[in-house]
């Protein structure tokens, strides 16, 4: 399984850790996963969850901004 070094996930956009995290989940879907896989995709979707919040909340505090 491929796995990403940590400065790859810094440098992701939104959008790009959001399609990974939809890729993670069809593969997290069949039925001939394996448990140490399941493991590891659990384990990146950890991360692209949180480069996600993130970028939201980068994204709300910039709209609050505007508003002002």
């Amino acid at each position: 399984m491929f796995r990403r070094k940590r400065k790859e996930y810094l440098n992701m956009t939104f959008e790009e850790a959001l399609k990974r995290l939809n890729e993670i989940s069809e593969r997290m879907e069949t039925p001939d996963i394996t448990l140490k896989s399941a493991v590891e995709l659990y384990s990146e979707a950890n991360k692209l969850t949180e480069i996600c919040g993130k970028s939201i909340e980068e994204a709300r505090l910039e709209l609050e901004k505007i508003e002002q």
